[in-house]
């Protein structure tokens, strides 16, 4: 069984806004290919993708 983690997928919209959406996935890739499937504009421009974080594990270390 896959464990999925929740990635925050930030791109530039057509205005050179940050936007940001969640997802469910296996891996960065994953992550990705959901974006590509689920928001138009990043499917007809993948390269507008500027980060890819894995969220939940970097959290639970910062303690401090």
């Amino acid at each position: 069984m896959t464990d999925y983690k929740r990635f925050t997928v930030r791109y530039r919209d057509a205005s050179s806004d940050y936007q940001e959406e969640c997802f469910y996935a296996a891996d960065a890739f994953e992550a990705r290919v959901l974006a590509m499937e689920k928001i138009r504009y990043i499917h007809d421009h993948p390269h507008a993708i500027d980060l890819i974080r894995c969220e939940g594990q970097s959290d639970s270390l910062r303690v401090a």
